[in-house]
């Protein structure tokens, strides 16, 4: 079975089998996973960089820490060691698959950008894997004119030193070169994962940029869960950042994102996976018609707009979570700093001190959702 399209019975790929994964799992014995040149994901996507994974020893016993693995724009993360099964232990979809493996475009996991706006079009940028799997095509175009959308790979370089990897990612369009640099920070036995985000928007750019980080979740060994949103509250004198969740305590973990400072988010969703990541419709309201999925709208870096922010908290839902930032189009360097939280039990906002500040805003009263056409 494929990734469904369109009026399809929703069914994701399966799982790989045990051979494929024991390869991707013998790839952690050391600090980098991924040389140039080596076999991988290098050979099938040229552009997508060196893989590195912090903590390599860890996420074994649910007491030493996060197992985490980024390249290619892609994060993967093990918690706990899954005893039937420990080749598929990671907490995003595929848990059988690394960054950097040559089935890294079964892994749903990138940080996106998009130049443009859904009017006029644009170029979106992503993780190399999700643009060449033609499987993606539908689900990564504009529905009105999809000659108004050109995808691209991120050019990606990631370095690591310590307990950080930085991968700065740049891409062309419009004769202007735009970079992404993601630094993502990690000391065990922590439950969460600092992410630090810069965006240079060049001189002469005249189109809207947005940013997405998104991830398809896959907790405990189950792709379901009710999805969960917490507005900031009062922590002493200061107060927690948002955060933007899936739920399954139930299975000893939550996972999150968490805004810690700089640019707040404009938008957010914890929904259907395919919605999220992909920019399917399958589940995002409004729809006028809950069984045409052409009266739904699409949301997301192949549709150069901002997330509607729902909240699907149905606990059978496939769930898939994300953020993003609408920068403008002024030139100039952005920052923002997420955490993604792997919490066994419910999220506190106020328990992480770097996330609660006097000046943490409320993401929700000024976002406009876009409206959809076609």
């Amino acid at each position: 079975m494929i990734r469904p399209q369109k009026g399809i019975l929703n069914v994701k790929r399966p799982i790989r089998t045990l051979a494929a994964a024991a390869a991707a799992t013998a790839l952690l014995g050391s600090f980098a996973i991924q040389g140039a040149g080596a076999e991988g994901a290098i050979d099938e996507w040229p552009t997508y960089g060196n893989t590195y994974v912090l903590n390599p020893s860890g996420g074994v016993t649910g007491t030493d820490g996060l197992r985490v693995t980024f390249g290619g724009t892609q994060l993967q993360v093990q918690r706990l060691e899954n005893g039937e099964e420990p080749e598929c232990s990671g907490e995003i979809y595929d848990p059988c698959v690394l960054p950097g493996s040559a089935d890294a475009d079964d892994l749903f996991s990138q940080v996106a950008l998009a130049v443009g706006d859904s009017t006029n079009g644009g170029t979106a940028f992503l993780a190399p894997p999700l643009v060449e799997d033609t499987e993606y095509d539908e689900a990564l175009v504009a529905p009105t004119d999809e000659e108004l959308i050109v995808k691209k790979a991120w050019n990606v370089d990631t370095t690591s030193s310590g307990d950080s990897i930085v991968s700065t990612l740049t891409g062309d369009a419009d004769g202007l070169t735009y970079t992404v640099v993601v630094t993502i920070s990690y000391t065990s036995p922590a439950d969460r994962i600092k992410v630090d985000y810069e965006v240079i928007i060049p001189d002469g750019n005249t189109k809207p940029v947005r940013l997405y980080h998104l991830i398809d979740t896959y907790l405990g060994g189950d792709d379901e869960g009710p999805g969960f949103f917490n507005e900031p509250v009062p922590c002493g004198s200061g107060q927690s950042g948002a955060v933007v969740g899936v739920d399954r305590a139930d299975l000893g973990v939550i996972q999150a994102f968490q805004y810690i400072g700089g640019t707040p988010w404009t938008s957010y969703m914890s929904g259907y996976y395919d919605d999220v990541v992909f920019g399917d419709n399958d589940e995002t309201e409004p729809a006028t018609d809950v069984d045409d999925e052409d009266t739904r709208p699409h949301f997301g870096p192949g549709f150069m707009n901002d997330f509607n922010n729902q909240i699907i908290t149905d606990p059978e839902n496939d769930n898939g979570i994300g953020i993003s930032w609408n920068f403008g189009i002024e030139p100039g360097t952005r920052t923002s700093t997420a955490k993604i939280i792997y919490s066994a039990e419910a999220v506190d906002p106020c328990s992480d001190p770097e996330a609660v500040s006097v000046t943490n805003p409320d993401p929700t009263p000024e976002i406009l959702v876009p409206s959809f056409t076609g």
